[in-house]
């Protein structure tokens, strides 16, 4: 029988417990790959005892950072008010005015000003701008709006204000009531301004060429005429 000496005993245990650890790192490093599925399902990863876990937070499925609401213009036909203050006495009185059809107001000193197609904020710069230093040193301006509604009636489903939110059409106006009555002459629609101006929409013809399809603004009267039999 053939002994071993010690020294062979020893490297032979020591290239036992080295093939032991790689194989053990080997391991280790499957666990950990980013193929493995429990780490991709949103669980913490491998820690060695005693140490905190780390949280891993997963989104939910189709979430991501809340749409941004579009920004609400001024309209022809709005109904606005402008304060002034921040200046020395008397003052200005508070100005209110319906935004002309050419989209412009007139405030006081003569002042024209751009209003539609503008936020409320934008147009109280603007409006500083022009009195400030021309006119005054300071000032500050506020900008406030009237509720923004339109109107719909004849042979609509559902006659009466509507909501205004932002850009609107006949077509999408006469929708937001409900759509057309059976009674409806969809080739006679007419739309007042809160100017007093009067115009004619065909259905037929607007459906298929969106030019013909004439935009509302705040406080317009949408009017859908019956049928004549």
């Amino acid at each position: 029988m053939k002994y071993m000496k010690w020294p062979e005993i020893n490297l032979k245990c020591l290239r036992g417990i080295c093939a032991g650890l790689f194989a053990a790192l080997v391991l280790a490093g499957c666990a950990s790959s980013p193929e493995s599925g429990p780490e991709q399902a949103g669980t913490a990863p491998f820690r060695f005892p005693g140490q905190e876990p780390i949280p891993v937070v997963t989104p939910p499925v189709g979430q991501g950072p809340a749409p941004r609401s579009p920004a609400v213009l001024l309209g022809v036909g709005e109904l606005i008010t402008v304060s002034f203050s921040d200046l020395p006495p008397p003052g200005l009185p508070d100005h209110k005015e319906r935004i002309r059809e050419d989209g412009r107001i007139t405030l006081p000193y003569n002042v024209t000003v751009l209003a539609a197609g503008k936020t409320a904020g934008k147009l109280q710069q603007d409006i500083r701008n022009e009195y400030v230093p021309k006119f005054f040193v300071n000032l500050t301006v506020t900008v406030k709006t009237e509720e923004r509604v339109f109107f719909v009636g004849g042979e609509v489903k559902n006659p009466g204000r509507q909501y205004y939110s932002g850009e609107m059409t006949v077509l999408r106006g006469v929708q937001s009531a409900g759509g057309f009555t059976d009674f409806a002459d969809r080739t006679r629609i007419e739309i007042t301004r809160s100017s007093g101006q009067k115009f004619k929409v065909n259905w037929k013809k607007a459906i298929k060429d969106s030019k013909l399809d004439l935009p509302v603004f705040p406080n317009d009267l949408i009017d859908v005429r019956k049928k004549r039999w």
